[in-house]
Parts: structure tokens; sequence; C-alpha cells
């Protein structure tokens, strides 16, 4: 599999008018990173062990970064997932996505960081496109459908009154 950037391959499916075409561009700019990228991204039982957001990092000059190594790095990210099997402290596990989010090109750790998030947002990519061209890679709908749902709902304030007592 040829190691296309993966930025540049969502930025194409953003920008690709039908459906077919969107299909067609993963299709032929399939490989490793972006697989496990938009598994990670739209799974549902991949959960993160780092807290929402982005972290504060300093990003590469794009000089610096080398050419591809999202690749090369997308292999480490299991370290970050639970069940990763890897027993760090979330003090550690955060200094090495930092670490990591300071080496890869500037895009790719803005990537990293909406992945993480699971809030991959570009035009016409969804768990159900990234299901119709590699049905391997995500569970079927059907199978989330089923999942238990679990309404979190907000207590109700307490009005503040004050109560005059007599002595």
């Amino acid at each position: 599999m040829a190691e296309h950037n993966v930025v540049e391959t969502l930025e194409m499916v953003d920008k690709a008018k039908t459906r077919e075409e969107k299909r067609e561009i993963l299709k032929s700019r399939e490989n490793y990173a972006t697989q496990a990228l938009l598994q990670l991204n739209y799974h549902p039982d991949v959960q993160w062990h780092l807290p929402k957001g982005t972290p504060p990092y300093t990003p590469s000059q794009v000089a610096d970064s080398t050419e591809g190594s999202i690749h090369f790095e997308v292999k480490k990210l299991n370290y970050y997932v639970k069940g990763g099997g890897h027993n760090l402290s979330m003090l550690k596990r955060e200094s090495m996505f930092v670490q990591l989010l300071e080496r890869v090109d500037p895009e790719d750790a803005k990537l990293l960081i909406a992945v993480k998030d699971q809030n991959l947002s570009y035009k016409g990519l969804s768990y159900k496109l990234v299901r119709d061209v590699w049905p391997d890679l995500l569970p079927e709908v059907e199978e989330i459908e089923d999942a238990e749902v679990v309404v979190v709902s907000k207590p109700k304030k307490k009005s503040k009154k004050t109560v005059d007592v007599e002595d």
C-alpha cells in the first residue's frame, strides 16, 4: 500500500461531490494509517485514555517533521486507548502524546487531536461511508443501534430562598 498523505486524502474526500467519488478516493488512496485513524475515530468500542481537547504543545516546524511520519507513529496509538495493553500513568501517557504531536507535521497533529476526540469533520466522511469502503473495519450499524443509551440529565437548580426566623 502506498503511503498517501492522510490529511490530503481526507481533504479530497471533503471536496468530492458524490458519495461514489468519496468511496473511490478512499479506496484508491488506501493505506494502514488512513484506515487506523478512521477506525479510531468511528469505532464505537474505542475509548481514549486521554482528556478531550487540545493539550498544550508546540507544533513542529514543517521542515523539522519527517515526511510520512504519521504512517510510522500511527502504530503507537495503542498506548493511548483502553485495551492497548500498556500500564502507564496518566501523566506519562499525556506526556508521550504531547511529544507525539510535537514530532509530526502540524496538520497531522491537528488530525490526531480530532481523532482522539472522535471528532473528525470532513464533509461527507461518515461512519457509513467508512463501513461501506472497508466493511471489516467497523461493526455493522445495527450493533450500535442496539446499544443501550443512557441519558444523563442535569440536576435541577434549587432556588435560593431566605427564611426569616423570629426569636
